[in-house]
């Protein structure tokens, strides 16, 4: 029996390797779905899956901005063959209108999981029982089973790890960010700590990669996260370096984290205020010296081409990651991202870009960046080449991932 939607996720043909993390947003998507009556079928292209694989007559298709001339094919493909065709993820929310017009039927903005299940009523015809505003503890673990997820490779610290996310959204508001919900929720301690030991038990990790952009918002949830599982397993995560203190630092060694990604995006305290960030050049060095000194690892991840960029702003970066001496370093040429107050007013920013060419992409294979946009001061030529410098000349080549 066929189920009654299929869920894809594209391909990221950018990425130097597409098989790192399983898509945790259509996993979401398909625990809700089969929690309600609906039977659903997962599929991942960047890990072989194809298009002709999928079964259903409803498509679901959730991607981000640098995918979607791949997600726009895929529509085509399945309008085409007579398919309902639904959009969802970032792009689709902050795009609805060019997702319809380049093939899509239907468009889920936001969080997907109540659009969705309004769409499958519409198209399967019949009632389905849920809950219009569910709390974030109410959400079923992401459907793990729909996808071969140990056919994915991450490490931490040598030990096979998969990726969680423990709140949904952001309360921070930089410009070049394009949020897909202006809410900022957070899992209990308790929910958080009952998924890991259910992934733990079922599928034998004991090494996870924490995705929220904030994970640490919360102390007090930090602390009781740190009482229920404190030094079982291993972590990485992502933080900011205002929320970074002597405690905070220490909260996270005893939980078992051996690396923060923070949010650098320049040594220039001048970039940072325009770009709305909330921290500063002093606030960056001292979260890595205060990591380092609990004994975690930090990673720095460096914007090249923001708003107000300059030489002179590009060398205080230079200057910062001497001065800071981060473990590693992730560095990026800036593609505004729709959603971000900086694509909805590209003159307020004193930013140039084209958006009808190549899609832009913030991560992915090295020497294969292209600029999309340019500052008042530096063209998008120069903006890359100083990307690729910074690159050559901090990163180590060993720990491009």
């Amino acid at each position: 029996m066929k189920p009654d939607i299929t869920l894809i996720f594209p391909q990221s043909p950018f990425l130097l390797d597409q098989a790192v993390f399983p898509p945790l947003g259509i996993l979401y998507l398909s625990a809700y779905l089969k929690q309600h009556g609906v039977s659903v079928q997962c599929l991942d292209l960047g890990i072989g899956h194809t298009p002709d694989m999928a079964e259903a007559d409803i498509i679901g298709i959730s991607f981000t901005t640098p995918q979607r001339d791949e997600a726009f094919k895929l529509a085509k493909q399945f309008n085409m063959e007579g398919r309902k065709v639904i959009a969802g993820g970032p792009h689709a929310t902050h795009m609805p209108q060019e997702c319809l017009r380049r093939g899509f039927t239907h468009v889920a903005c936001k969080y997907g999981e109540n659009p969705l299940m309004k769409f499958m009523e519409q198209l399967l015809g019949r009632k389905l029982d849920f809950n219009l505003r569910p709390e974030i503890d109410d959400y079923p673990f992401p459907d793990r089973d729909a996808l071969p997820i140990q056919q994915y490779h991450y490490l931490v610290d040598n030990e096979p790890a998969t990726p969680i996310m423990t709140s949904r959204g952001c309360p921070y508001n930089c410009s070049f960010c394009g949020k897909i919900d202006n809410q900022f929720k957070m899992q209990s301690a308790e929910r958080t700590v009952a998924e890991i030991e259910h992934i733990h038990e079922t599928y034998g990790y004991k090494a996870f990669m924490i995705f929220d952009d904030v994970f640490v918002a919360s102390k007090k949830r930090l602390e009781k996260i740190v009482e229920l599982i404190g030094g079982k397993y291993k972590f990485r995560c992502f933080a900011r370096s205002n929320l970074l203190d002597d405690r905070t630092c220490e909260l996270l060694r005893q939980m078992g984290d051996v690396e923060v990604g923070i949010g650098i995006e320049s040594g220039s305290t001048e970039i940072l205020k325009r770009n709305m960030k909330g921290t500063t050049r002093e606030q960056n060095t001292n979260a890595v010296k205060r990591l380092h000194d609990h004994g975690i690892r930090a990673k720095a991840f460096l914007i090249v081409g923001l708003p107000g960029e300059r030489i002179d702003t590009l060398m205080e970066t230079v200057d910062w990651i001497y001065e800071a001496e981060p473990d590693d370093l992730d560095i990026s040429v800036f593609q505004p991202m729709p959603g971000s107050k900086i694509f909805a007013n590209p003159e307020k920013w004193g930013i140039q870009f084209e958006y009808n060419g190549k899609p832009g992409w913030y991560k992915g294979t090295p020497g294969d960046y292209k600029p999309m946009a340019r500052t008042e001061h530096l063209s998008g030529m120069e903006i890359l080449q100083w990307r690729d410098e910074l690159e050559t000349e901090f990163k180590n080549p060993e720990l491009l991932r």
